[in-house]
């Protein structure tokens, strides 16, 4: 991959210099052809290949390996989804050591990120809790789009079983802006107990319906936690657009959202 993206970054810097493949090679001292073998991919550069080609260019040694300036400037959307694919497939690598099937499938991507950031393992495959850590605590993790929501989900079919559950565990709730990771917060269960009170008595309320997915606002989670990751994001005064994201749960590939 590092040859591909040198050869694009070459021949844009060179072009937007208005050098030949010829005169680089010249103020390089290198064989007149060899700038052109470089271009094409045709050969792997030496670091000392690119530091010549970096000072006649008067440019850094970074900006020719540079994956943004790579990836700045193809010509439509299937061209960049192509260059950036080796990028996602090395994501998805990372991910699936990690215990995560598929990051396009149940936030399986965002979850990655809190996975690394906290030292996690995810637990796959099994009905309960989301990931651990080295000491065998048990966590239940959730996310929101601060940009668009401003409550976590919880579970399609609340009940006092569910809530017996979740009293068990630690919570982890990640906040994003997009795709962005601005901060994690860490709740005891005592500190979510005011919700499983809430949802207890709605239950017992509505003859013993299962409530469909209540909201922990964003604002409690705040308030009430441990701010144990990132810095404490700003909440928008509107969102982007009203949507129900209940598939925000953070949930690796495999985990259904009314197994959390």
């Amino acid at each position: 991959m590092i040859e591909e993206i040198f050869a694009r970054n070459l021949r844009k810097f060179r072009e937007h210099v208005n050098l030949s493949q010829e005169e680089l090679a010249a103020k390089c001292g290198l064989d007149r052809t060899y700038i052109g073998t470089l271009e094409r991919k045709e050969k792997i550069p030496t670091l000392t290949t690119v530091e010549k080609c970096a000072n006649a260019l008067g440019v850094s040694i970074g900006n020719l390996l540079s994956a943004e300036i790579y990836l700045d400037g193809f010509d439509d959307d299937k061209a960049t989804l192509n260059a950036i694919w080796p990028f996602i497939r090395k994501y998805q690598d990372l991910a699936t050591k990690n215990g995560i099937n598929d990051i396009f499938q149940d936030n399986g991507g965002k979850l990655l990120q809190v996975l690394l950031e906290l030292d996690l393992k995810v637990l796959e495959g099994r009905e309960g809790n989301d990931a651990e850590d080295a000491n065998g605590q048990e966590y239940e993790l959730k996310s929101l789009n601060i940009e668009l929501v401003k409550g976590f989900s919880t579970h399609h079919h609340m009940n006092p079983i569910i809530i017996a559950k979740y009293r068990q565990v630690p919570w982890i709730f990640a906040i994003y802006k997009n795709i962005e990771l601005q901060a994690i917060y860490r709740l005891e269960p005592e500190d979510l107990e005011e919700m499983y009170v809430k949802w207890e008595e709605k239950w017992h309320r509505d003859g013993g319906k299962d409530i469909n997915n209540p909201k922990i606002p964003l604002k409690y989670v705040m308030e009430k936690g441990k701010l144990v990751s990132g810095t404490a994001p700003i909440i928008p005064s509107k969102t982007k657009k009203k949507q129900d994201v209940s598939s925000e749960h953070l949930i690796a590939g495999g985990f259904k959202p009314d197994e959390s």
